[in-house]
């Protein structure tokens, strides 16, 4: 699982800034997306999207919300 992870390792890295999380309310889940292209990433493996989130909020990476610059 983890070289699965490590695929989407340019989520977080900073190499692509422009990918964010996007809040979807007061129960933490979030999607991913691309804020240029204003886009969403589908993981279809819930274990592996839940993985790549906790990787991407652990790098700091920016979560956007609806309505507030997104």
């Amino acid at each position: 699982m983890q070289e699965q992870v490590q695929k989407y390792q340019y989520l977080w890295d900073g190499s692509e800034p422009q990918w964010a999380l996007l809040s979807a309310g007061n129960d933490a889940r979030y999607l991913i997306v691309d804020t240029e292209s204003k886009m969403a990433m589908i993981i279809e493996d819930d274990v592996l999207a839940r993985q790549v989130i906790e990787r991407m909020l652990a790098a700091g990476v920016r979560v956007v919300s609806p309505g507030a610059g997104y």
